[in-house]
């Protein structure tokens, strides 16, 4: 059956009063695919299933049916139970095959003994049965479910067609069908003992609550946090870059040394401070064309011009015209790239220079208002010249990470190009280059992710300033947070799609709107979950800001429960109801009798790594300000303190290995069968609002492991694990850390990608949902174990080693 250019549920009724069944069908199923109302996703599903009822296709019908009686409605569940009751009852039992007939031939005129149909009920009494109840249902729906564009009037309107649809109102009716040709029904059926899942997904609930039509302004934001945000994010940035040189610097040369017929480079004994600003100031003025450059060769970059954009979303280009008129700024240059993700990206040096691009998937997914409300929060940055910095870094992270990408494709194709061409005594060498290629695409990767640091501040704080534009601009807080739970919704789906992360939206994870990993965790969990119970958890967790330190996108919680603030200041009804934000932990003073009565409450507890280094630095800062105090107070038994360095780093080193210590038990519980638990619904984990890192529940899943392959994944820093409830993100160590992760291994993770694995692990609620793997094993028997505790315990020995070494040199 073709696809259906324009699916229409109206459509579909018409046909399936008009008895055209295969157009009827075509519509309905266009429909429960592209449409997100959730009511009219049900009421499509609901004809869906009397018009395969009605052409024969029996089999479907219940199917659909079977999905439709865990639905979240109870009137739906009702009508689809006694539907399905009346369905199976149509389905005759399956004949035996005489000798003379071995090929199965069912006659069309079956005889009583062939046919087993209960006297109580014949064929047309049913089918008038699943009439009656059609209509019972679709005449009871509730005019609340329709969205608020559709007026009562209309709504009662459509519930009458859905009646009329579902009785049998001409000659043509289904029990004439089913009594005259009972050919078209299946010979038998059995019941599925699985979910079909193609069939039947329950999407998410949009409330298309209003928008402001007449506002008035909201209070004046500062913008002095934002500047303040900006000068930090720089000079982080330039020391960033500047030590990481020194080291690759000093470490050249200190290897250099080492060899007779070598001599080290002079250049690299310089202080680099100067040419780093150099190539700073050089890539700025560059950055909106050389980023143009590989957004069109990578990506497939186009121009889209404003007329085209007004022909088919006419409020965004109206937005941009008033946005641009009123601030006197010039019309940022307009683009779209060619994919299903719904993606937008804001770039350039200054206003006249800037771009705003945007994706297909992002103007077919979204309403012409939601797609208003994300170019003004993109103008918004604009406006308050982030885009500056911003543009800067993004640009300089584009380098190590283009590196990463090519390195790695290319060292897969010239291994296998070698491989072909080499006599079998040389096939060492592929196995060679692809060690080679792939330790400089880790490299590559890990100073992207070093160099991404820096920007993570600014690319949080400047969120909420665009969003308050955007606000501001449209007067459509609902529609700013229909837009961000649908990109979140499309990212997810385009993940799936591809079974893997792109590159696109990981490279340019910090101009999106929405980050992509806190997009895995609302849009795999919403058709399990409201997205106000996933997103409880952003509102009321009191340690969610420390939590938030290596996250690239302000919490969607926060930002939805802002923005239904800003609703309900203007008399509207909020697209979600979320609880009120509350106040993060933020002053140390109870810290410590916490960490005595509740060790998991600990709020730096997400990473014993760093709760370790904190207290290591923290105690090296006590004992130099005590050395500096018996200085000048003449306290000879102190004043050495502050003249040690080896002491005051080794108090960085044994305060670290202790905590590892402390804390490795708790943080990896044993996982005994006893206290595994076997395929939990992912989407209950996500919804505990009070959960923590070390809150850590050991748990089995199964599902399919997307990811990307080869080199590309060598870290195992792509790894999702696809289940029936929901998307987990997986993280994998070796026993070595990340280091080991390097090294060449028979089996990695992302030998099993595509494929269905089980995986037991410690599962972790923070900004994004993760899973500690423990063992990962595919059905064919190949099991990859990852060693997280052992790495932590050899990092705390080699620590404690360290450091008391460092102690015997005083």
């Amino acid at each position: 059956m073709g696809a259906v250019p324009n699916p229409s549920l109206d459509a579909g009724l018409d046909a399936l009063q008009q008895a055209n069944y295969s157009d009827a069908i075509a519509h309905l199923e266009a429909v429960r695919e592209t449409e997100l109302d959730e009511s009219l996703v049900t009421q499509a599903s609901q004809a869906l299933v009397t018009a395969y009822q009605r052409s024969g296709d029996v089999e479907r019908a219940i199917a659909l049916c079977q999905h439709l009686t865990q639905h979240p409605d109870s009137e739906v569940r009702v009508w689809a139970t006694s539907t399905l009751l009346d369905l199976n009852a149509t389905t005759p039992a399956t004949p035996r095959a005489s000798a003379s007939d071995s090929t199965g031939f069912v006659p069309f005129n079956p005889t009583p003994s062939q046919t087993q149909t209960p006297p109580q009920k014949t064929p047309s009494a049913i089918a008038q049965r699943l009439a009656n109840s059609t209509k019972r249902l679709f005449s009871n729906a509730k005019t609340q479910d329709t969205p608020k564009s559709t007026t009562p009037t209309q709504a009662k309107a459509n519930n009458r067609r859905l009646a009329n649809a579902g009785i049998a109102g001409n000659s043509r009716s289904n029990s004439a069908t089913t009594t005259e040709n009972p050919s078209l029904l299946p010979a038998s059926y059995s019941p599925p003992s699985t979910p079909v899942p193609s069939l039947f997904t329950p999407r998410p609930r949009w409330r298309n609550s209003g928008r402001a039509e007449n506002w008035s302004p909201l209070k004046p934001v500062k913008l002095g946090r934002l500047w303040f945000v900006e000068a930090v994010t720089l000079v982080a940035l330039f020391w960033v870059m500047q030590v990481f040189l020194r080291f690759v610097m000093q470490t050249t040369n200190a290897i250099l040394v080492q060899f007779p017929f070598l001599a080290p480079i002079q250049l690299f004994y310089r202080d680099p401070a100067h040419a780093i600003a150099i190539v700073l100031v050089i890539l700025l003025i560059a950055s909106p064309w050389l980023l143009d450059a590989l957004l069109k060769s990578v990506y497939g970059l186009e121009s889209l011009p404003l007329t085209q954009l007004a022909s088919n979303n006419p409020e965004a280009a109206q937005v941009v015209q008033r946005f641009c008129r009123q601030r006197k700024i010039p019309i940022p240059t307009l683009g779209i790239l060619p994919t299903n993700a719904p993606v937008a990206l804001t770039y350039g040096n200054l206003p006249r220079t800037a771009r705003i691009v945007v994706s297909q998937g992002l103007l077919t997914q979204l309403a012409d208002n939601e797609i208003a409300t994300l170019y003004a929060g993109q103008l918004g940055h604009i406006r308050h010249w982030d885009i500056i910095l911003m543009s800067l870094g993004v640009l300089v992270i584009q380098i190590p990470y283009t590196i990463y990408w090519l390195v790695a494709q290319g060292g897969e194709q010239f291994a296998d190009f070698v491989g072909r061409k080499l006599p079998s005594y040389q096939r060492f060498l592929p196995a060679l280059i692809l060690a080679i290629t792939g330790l400089i695409a880790s490299i590559s990767y890990g100073i992207y992710w070093l160099f991404r640091l820096p920007l993570l501040w600014l690319s949080r704080a400047r969120v909420f300033y665009s969003d308050r534009i955007a606000v501001e601009t449209t007067g459509n807080p609902n529609g700013l947070t229909r837009a961000l739970l649908k990109i979140a919704l499309g990212i997810t789906e385009e993940i799936q799609h591809d079974r893997k992360t792109s590159g696109l939206v990981e490279s340019f994870d910090l101009l999106l709107p929405v980050g992509y990993r806190q997009a895995l965790t609302i849009g795999s969990c919403s058709p399990q979950t409201s997205f106000e119970t996933v997103l409880q958890w952003d509102c009321t967790n009191p340690y969610r800001d420390w939590l938030l330190i290596s996250a690239s996108h302000p919490l969607l919680g926060e930002r939805a429960a802002m923005l239904g603030r800003n609703a309900q200041f203007w008399k509207l009804d909020p697209e979600l109801h979320l609880p009120p934000i509350a106040p993060p932990v933020r002053t140390p003073g109870s810290w410590m009798s916490k960490l005595v009565n509740s060790p998991k409450a600990f709020p730096l507890l997400q990473s014993a790594v760093f709760f370790g280094l904190l207290l290591g630095i923290i105690l090296r800062g006590i004992f130099w300000s005590i050395g500096q105090i018996g200085d000048r107070l003449n306290i000879w038994q102190v004043i050495w303190m502050h003249n040690a360095r080896p002491f005051l780093d080794a108090c960085i080193l044994v305060a670290f290995s202790l905590s590892l210590f402390l804390w490795i038990n708790r943080y990896f519980p044993d996982i005994k069968p006893s206290t595994v638990k076997t395929e939990p619904n992912v989407g209950e984990f996500f919804a505990n609002p009070a959960i923590l890192p070390p809150d850590s529940e050991p748990v089995q899943l199964t599902g399919q492991l997307l990811g990307r392959h080869g080199l590309l994944n060598w870290l195992g820093q792509d790894l999702i694990l696809q289940t029936s409830t929901g998307l987990v993100r997986l993280h994998f160590s070796s026993f070595l850390g990340p280091f080991g992760n390097v090294l060449p291994k028979s089996m990695r993770p992302s030998n099993l990608v595509d494929q269905q694995v089980t995986v037991t692990g410690w599962f972790r609620r923070g900004v994004t949902p993760w899973l500690d793997i423990e063992t990962l094993r595919s059905q064919g028997g190949k099991v990859t174990r990852a060693h997280y505790p052992i790495w932590l315990t050899l990092l705390a020995l080699v620590a404690a080693l360290w450091g008391a070494y460092q102690i015997w040199q005083v």
